[in-house]
């Protein structure tokens, strides 16, 4: 007990002797005075000091490094970084229970007025706005003056309940992201609208699979997207004829029921070993497994210039969040066919009774009425640039178009990246403000 005491006085000895008077990183601070006591102070003690010494500051340096966001769930993150926090359950038409979480306001209590709804991308969730710190979208927006709502997809951690079905039954399951735009999308907006007295003020920004699911959304029930005032979209994933991610391994087999049940399951996405090493192969040539057993950085590329790898944890602690293994196999089957923005293939016999003809139709961009804001990046190995170019080109109603002034800027990094807020956010939020002005 006498030897605890001595170093515990002798690290605070040390604290107060080298402390200086900014306290502007304590964390940082408190990290170089481990430094200091373990190369000179710790010298002069006894062994058995010296070991009980080092095992506490081990500890002590174990915890400043230590994110508390890892181990939280999404309102508590949000409340731990003094935002206020509510929780919405909302019930689809086929009996879906989605959580939508919501910031109301800013950390000084004011209210937000506009209301932005939040829409994750694929294996993704609610937490994929709020983990890349203070720079996070969603306290951004929040700090900005907006309303912030961010949705859960049917199926992830979030939004797993249902009114009659078991998550263990093959009828839960049976949805892509075509289903998650035309039952959820339109169920959660009106909530939002109902909630805010704002019909036809939502800013509607997504990323990923939350960018397809806005294209399916507008342009196969416009007259629902009429409460949308701008749809954003973070790396728009439409046209999928140039991507260079390993999902188009996936492609060859979306067809073949006994390759997909051996490999993929025919409920949930979960991969074993070996699908995981196949699609994984080409980030295994370059990173370590711990990044490469991550989906998020198998399908949508990893960048170590992007990425600040001390983040990983924390990531790996709410991602992959769950899906279904059929949104999957529809983005395997426009890989597959061309890169088609179609609807999901049933086989001839399937698609005639379902669409009564023998091929899936494609969506129609023509039937988009709501204005459309573009961002992309160069680097994206899941949505090719060439590909979003062209999708502009077909957009009639498109307000902008923005490239990320990057060559090494990836598809995650929209999300997670060390540059993400200087090179996506505070543009987005500039062109936001500049909207809402010629808008009025």
């Amino acid at each position: 007990m006498s030897s605890i005491l001595i170093v515990t006085f002798i690290i605070f000895a040390s604290l107060d002797s080298v402390v200086p008077t900014d306290l502007q990183n304590p964390v940082k601070i408190l990290e170089n005075d481990i430094m200091y006591y373990k190369k000179t102070l710790l010298k002069q003690l006894p062994e058995t000091l010296h070991k009980q010494g080092a095992d506490v500051l081990g500890n002590i340096a174990d915890d400043c490094k230590f994110d508390p966001d890892e181990n939280l769930d999404v309102p508590q993150i949000i409340r731990r970084h003094g935002y206020p926090s509510e929780s919405h359950v909302i019930e689809s038409p086929d009996g879906y229970l989605l959580r939508v979480h919501r910031i109301p306001g800013n950390k000084d209590g004011q209210t937000g007025g506009q209301p932005v709804y939040l829409q994750h991308g694929l294996m993704g969730s609610s937490a994929d706005f709020v983990l890349n710190g203070n720079n996070t979208l969603a306290f951004y927006l929040a700090d900005n003056g907006y309303d912030v709502w961010l949705g859960n997809a049917r199926g992830n951690i979030y939004s797993r309940g249902h009114k009659y079905l078991p998550i263990s039954s093959p009828k839960y399951w049976n949805f892509s992201w075509h289903e998650i735009a035309t039952e959820d999308l339109p169920t959660t907006l009106y909530h939002i609208s109902n909630s805010t007295g704002k019909p036809g003020e939502i800013i509607y920004i997504g990323h990923s699979m939350g960018t397809t699911m806005s294209f399916v959304l507008a342009s196969t029930l416009p007259e629902v997207a009429k409460n949308l005032k701008l749809i954003v979209s973070l790396a728009p994933t439409v046209f999928m004829k140039h991507l260079r991610s390993p999902l188009r391994y996936i492609a060859p087999f979306c067809n073949d029921v006994g390759w997909i049940i051996r490999n993929l399951g025919i409920n949930e996405l979960i991969l074993p070993n070996r699908a995981l090493e196949m699609i994984s192969f080409e980030c295994q040539l370059q990173f370590t497994q711990d990044i490469c057993r991550n989906l998020l950085f198998v399908i949508g590329g990893f960048n170590k210039d992007e990425f600040n790898i001390s983040m990983l944890p924390k990531v790996a602690s709410h991602y992959p969040a769950g899906t279904s293994t059929k949104s999957v196999i529809h983005y395997g089957q426009e890989i597959r066919n061309n890169g088609n923005f179609q609807q999901f293939d049933y086989g001839p016999e399937g698609n005639i009774i379902q669409y009564g003809n023998i091929t899936p139709p494609l969506y129609k961009l023509e039937n988009i009425k709501t204005p459309f804001y573009l961002m992309y990046a160069t680097n994206d190995v899941l949505t090719s640039y060439i590909d979003v170019e062209r999708l502009a080109k077909q957009l009639t109603t498109l307000v902008g178009l923005y490239k990320v002034p990057s060559n090494t800027f990836g598809h995650a990094n929209f999300i997670y990246g060390i540059n993400t807020f200087n090179y996506v956010y505070q543009p987005l939020i500039k062109f936001l403000a500049a909207y809402r002005e010629q808008t009025k």
